[in-house]
């Protein structure tokens, strides 16, 4: 019998050195999950990417070492027939609106077609708003993201299958057959806390020491970077002990920096930049971190979410719908309203004082984050694509 084929069309691009092709790091071993998995061969068709290639986060593998065939666009080159036809299955990104033809050109092929979907039509406007300030502008692209979305229903309707990541998506679009909810994450068995690691650190909770705060992640609006320094000024105001550490990088890193010292925080927050995801981002926050603060001001299904959870961390942030729709299926954190820091403070100050509460859900964390592992959110993925071929 011959071996089913999975042709994979992601929305990240790939960039090109004298060596070969140069990918995404999760983009990459999410790929080498698939290939562990997958019993068949697998192609992955990328588009050229014109611009500079990431500082952090990219890979490029030697020809012996790539697990799966490359198939390279230019940025204007159409997605055609002959990129399918040889497929037993489809993975299309539903959120790039260059592959919403995907489903009509499996469909001619009689190939079985799946979209994967992570933003709602909420988050994208969102996102909009955050990034056009032109009230004239604005409205274009609010009409040019309804048409958008017309198109992404019709597209979908004709698909074999749909893999939703997180709550939000899976909620916007399930009455696509064969639909799927996953939640993302990069840690797998091996990167989730142990019992005796994390009651070694919730010993740390006995006491009156500073609760440990943390957050991890692009310094963005977005990510509501900016309003975590604010977080630590009016909890430092209202004299709560803590210690707040910022990894990452971003736009508004230089920002925040001057906030810092102007408000003379260096003895509370520390911006500690870009570290190794698994050999030392990882490791610090399963060792050194009570309670993450995530201020996404958007509802995308991040991945920090799961990943945060696999530490034994809960988590206190805004109730985008992401967050709303995981404290609705796991004691995991503590929600506040869309940009109020001042509850969210409230809520720190609360915690601090019901430290059991914060081990309680330490605990959940954990349980939760080993019933979605990346293994075991990769099989169910995969089984659900065997199930169509």
């Amino acid at each position: 019998m011959k071996k089913p084929h999975l042709v994979i069309i992601p929305s990240v691009p790939v960039w090109e050195n004298e060596s070969g092709p140069v990918f995404e790091r999760k983009f990459f071993d999410g790929v080498r999950m698939y290939a562990d998995l997958w019993p068949g061969t697998i192609t992955c068709i990328l588009r050229r990417s014109v611009g500079s290639m990431p500082e952090f986060g990219a890979v490029a593998p030697s020809a012996g070492e790539r697990f799966f065939e490359t198939v390279i666009l230019d940025r204007s080159e159409p997605l055609a027939p002959v990129h399918v036809q040889d497929a037993s299955i489809v993975l299309a990104s539903g959120d790039d609106f260059g592959q919403l033809h995907v489903s009509t050109l499996c469909r001619k092929a009689g190939v079985r077609c799946v979209y994967v979907i992570e933003y709602t039509p909420e988050t994208r406007a969102a996102i909009m708003k955050l990034e056009t300030q032109n009230p004239i502008l604005r409205m274009r692209r609010s009409l040019y993201l309804w048409s958008n979305e017309r198109k992404r229903r019709a597209a979908f309707m004709i698909a074999d299958g749909i893999q939703s990541n997180g709550t939000p998506a899976f909620n916007e679009y399930r009455e696509v057959r064969n639909s799927l909810l996953y939640f993302d994450t990069r840690v797998d068995g091996r990167g989730i806390i142990r019992d005796a690691e994390l009651h070694q650190r919730l010993e740390y909770l006995r006491g009156n020491s500073p609760l440990r705060l943390a957050f991890s992640g692009r310094l963005i609006r977005m990510k509501g970077a900016d309003h975590l320094v604010e977080v630590a000024r009016r909890l430092k105001l209202a004299g709560v002990p803590f210690t707040m550490s910022i990894y990452g990088t971003g736009e508004l890193e230089q920002e925040m920096r001057s906030f810092i010292s102007r408000h003379q925080l260096e003895d509370c927050v520390g911006m500690k930049g870009v570290l190794s995801f698994h050999d030392e981002l990882l490791p610090e926050l399963r060792k050194q971190v009570d309670l993450f603060v995530c201020l996404h001001r958007q509802s995308d299904p991040s991945c920090t979410y799961l990943e945060t959870l696999s530490c034994g961390i809960p988590i206190v942030g805004y109730r985008n719908r992401a967050f709303h729709g995981l404290l609705g299926i796991a004691d995991i954190g503590w929600g506040a309203d869309m940009d109020d820091i001042d509850g969210v403070c409230r809520l720190i100050r609360e915690i601090d004082g019901n430290r059991q509460h914060l081990a309680n859900r330490s605990i959940n964390s954990a349980f939760f984050s080993r019933r979605h592992s990346a293994e075991t959110t990769f099989r169910k993925r995969i089984d659900h694509l065997l199930s169509l071929v």
